[in-house]
């Protein structure tokens, strides 16, 4: 019992932080060991089944509006189901229940919505690069000398961000965003662009 519900908890992790292989690997030899283990013994596949979906509901968690959330915490019901109606004849520890439980509720609490709301927060910050990068703005307040570069205030899509140029740039200076790091954005002004075009050979 202890096995299947750990395995799949490690499977549930997996959603929260994919990609990595690790977590998913071990997930599939819990679960596969814990298995084997319940075909040789007189296991209710129907309670396993309760089981399983108990606690598998917080997989739908990361496709679902942050606001409901801690609905799937009511799959922690299906899980103790599960546990009382998992072997015929035989009977899991009220205690053990108890514990896998609350482990359950404290891990996906404290743990795992965390781990949600970290890589939402990441997610909306890589699209605001995306959609900063490569926009256009204006200078509102002139450039000021700042160590090697020049510091300055520009408006891009509605905002005042402080930027950062390797040229001076005076107020009302058209600017293009070439990258972003946090609060603060590097710009060039578009009467410093590079030119990208082959220039023309001169006549002779």
């Amino acid at each position: 019992y202890f096995a299947l519900v750990f395995g799949l908890w490690v499977a549930v992790t997996a959603a929260y932080i994919p990609g990595t292989g690790v977590v998913e690997g071990l997930a599939l030899l819990v679960l596969g060991v814990s298995l084997v283990v319940l075909f040789n013994m007189p296991t209710n596949w129907a309670g396993a089944l309760l089981l399983m979906i108990g606690v598998l509901s917080f997989l739908l968690i990361p496709f679902l509006n942050e606001r409901w959330a801690r609905l799937a915490e009511g799959g922690l019901i299906l899980q103790v189901i599960g546990a009382l109606t998992l072997f015929n004849g035989l009977h899991v520890s009220w205690l053990l229940i108890a514990v896998t439980i609350a482990l359950s509720l404290a891990y996906h609490r404290f743990a795992l919505l965390p781990i949600l709301a970290r890589s939402r927060q990441t997610a909306l910050v890589i699209d605001d690069d995306g959609q900063l990068v490569g926009a256009y703005g204006r200078v509102v307040r002139p450039t000021e000398r700042f160590g090697s570069s020049y510091q300055c205030s520009v408006s891009v899509k509605g905002e005042q961000w402080t930027a950062f140029s390797e040229h001076p740039l005076e107020t009302g200076d058209e600017i293009l965003v070439i990258a972003r790091d946090g609060l603060q954005l590097t710009v060039e002004g578009l009467k410093h662009k590079h030119i990208t075009q082959p220039q023309l050979e001169e006549q002779p």
